[in-house]
């Protein structure tokens, strides 16, 4: 009776630990949802262990993105502001085993809750599927629209 209790005990960690698993294992299927969570990562939660799960290994086409989150970073110390980043809606590119994806960074700066200033950059991401997709550039398209709000 013993062993049956224990090899059912065995038997239900085990189920726990690949229920986990499967619950917690990062999504890579689907290149948009990948670019979705490395933008979240890199300039939402400023997660850089995050980010790097969702990068190709090595890249370093990746350091315009490095420096806006460091840009935005230095406007939040030196102006006492809150920044925001959001993105639009994704197009994607090509096919195979790397496509190209585009979107609309919009960035705004917050002081005391009310909004300061507002600016969209357009920006392209190459992402390559390297056992699951990956982002493995990322480029500024085009020079960014300020647009200063009433407030």
């Amino acid at each position: 009776m013993a062993i049956v209790v224990a090899a059912a005990g065995i038997g239900g960690v085990v189920a726990v630990v690949l229920t986990y698993h499967e619950v917690t294992k990062i999504d890579r299927t689907e290149p948009l949802v990948v670019l979705d969570e490395y933008l979240d990562a890199v300039l939402v939660r400023k997660d850089r262990v995050g980010a790097e799960l969702y990068e190709c290994s090595g890249s370093s086409n990746l350091t315009a993105l490095a420096n806006l989150r460091g840009q935005l970073n230095e406007r939040e110390r030196s102006f006492g502001v809150e920044v925001l980043v959001t993105w639009g809606a994704m197009s994607q590119a090509g096919q195979g085993s790397s496509i190209s994806a585009t979107t609309e960074l919009t960035v705004i700066a917050l002081e005391d809750g009310s909004e300061q200033s507002r600016s969209s950059q357009a920006w392209r991401f190459t992402l390559v599927n390297q056992d699951g997709w990956r982002v493995c550039a990322a480029e500024r398209t085009t020079a960014a629209s300020p647009s200063p709000s009433a407030g």
